[in-house]
């Protein structure tokens, strides 16, 4: 992937959103991570790109959508296929009117203007099995039926598929499942791991990664395991732990470009600590208040926890942050020379956040020095 200085004002790139089924939610993430920590990436892509629920993505982008809107959709619509064995099988349950009617309600009506240049669907037409990437919407009922055709799978997602201006499509990830121009340099996100600029990191083998369909998938168990949810959703508890992976790999991503600077590094130990420090009674917490608490809500519920933890623990705080960080490192590819500089780096910053994390603890009173 060609590599873009971030850094540079008025540098042309785009995003791309690859197709993930209900793995969306780490893509959700990380653009969580990108809007709190570097807001500027996501109102400067002169192009958003998406294929299959990664359409739905860049619409979010593109259109200003409420994240928390967007989460509560997606925990909501595998909460509905989990609840019998069949799943998305099962009479009744139909993903294509479900998206359909929460679309209509979280797209404004001005939609299709806002989408219009910018928001790039790709599509598979039916009948000669092309690609197709529309970019001109003249309503909001046709970009709402732009979207549904890209993420229409057959048979799991129904027998007849939708049309876009009479003409009918499948899921666009079926011939381009990372859309994005050759004539301009693109930042590609994916909840598979692959030869991707924001992705999970399982291993650094990235010889074993195939390209198919204009994608990039490492082949690997974590990777089976990820198709396997996309279509058949895990509980909330792990998908949660999948927008959680998402926010973090963003940071990682800023961070390799050399765009994150302490103090959202602090921040992004915090949230990982948390998780280390009261996994536990996050859990207990269930997994109705992890859905129903939307965006960082799960991480203020592991705050009272850490707090009521770090009253009754005042020295373990650094071995804590310290622990996090080494739990973030391991998602950094450690294969070659660069990387591992970077890690060195990187390693420097989480001693500093500690100490920063652990001075504001002591001056509110949490913790005893």
């Amino acid at each position: 992937m060609a590599e873009v200085d971030l850094r540079m004002p008025g540098t042309p790139f785009s995003l791309s959103f690859s197709g993930g089924g209900f793995l969306a939610v780490y893509e959700i993430g990380v653009i969580q991570g990108l809007l709190e920590q570097a807001p500027e990436i996501l109102r400067s892509a002169s192009k958003v790109y998406g294929a299959s629920s990664g359409s739905i993505m860049a619409a979010a982008v593109v259109c200003g959508l409420s994240l928390d809107d967007l989460k509560s959709f997606f925990y909501g619509a595998a909460r509905d296929v989990r609840r019998t064995i069949l799943g998305p099988f099962a009479p009744g349950c139909s993903v294509v009117r479900t998206i359909q009617s929460r679309l209509h309600q979280i797209l404004p009506e001005n939609s299709h203007q806002m989408a219009t240049g910018r928001l790039y669907v790709s599509l598979t037409r039916l009948v000669d099995g092309q690609n197709v990437v529309v970019s001109e919407y003249n309503s909001k009922e046709e970009l709402i039926q732009a979207l549904i055709c890209s993420c229409f799978v057959p048979i799991y997602a129904g027998f007849i598929p939708p049309s876009f201006r009479g003409v009918r499509y499948i899921d666009g990830g079926f011939s381009n499942l990372q859309p994005c121009s050759d004539v301009e340099t693109a930042i590609t996100v994916s909840p598979f791991t692959g030869e991707i600029d924001i992705c999970p990191r399982d291993c650094p083998a990235i010889f074993y990664c195939l390209h198919v369909i204009h994608g990039s998938i490492q082949v690997s168990i974590e990777n089976l395991h990820r198709i396997g949810y996309a279509l058949f959703p895990p509980s909330c508890l792990v998908l949660n732990e999948f927008y959680s992976q998402g926010y973090q790999d963003a940071i990682l991503f800023l961070h390799r470009n050399n765009i994150l600077e302490i103090s959202y590094l602090a921040k992004t130990v915090t949230f990982e600590f948390v998780g280390v420090f009261s996994k536990k009674s996050l859990f207990h917490a269930g997994e109705q208040a992890s859905c129903q608490a939307p965006g960082m809500g799960v991480l203020s519920i592991s705050n009272r926890t850490a707090s009521e933890g770090f009253s009754k623990h005042p020295n373990s705080v650094t071995r804590i942050t310290r622990e996090a960080g080494n739990r973030i490192l391991q998602r950094l590819p450690s294969h070659c020379s660069k990387e591992k500089v970077r890690i060195a780096k990187f390693n420097n910053w989480i001693h500093v956040a500690a100490n920063h994390i652990h001075e504001n603890l002591y001056k509110n009173g949490m913790v005893f020095l």
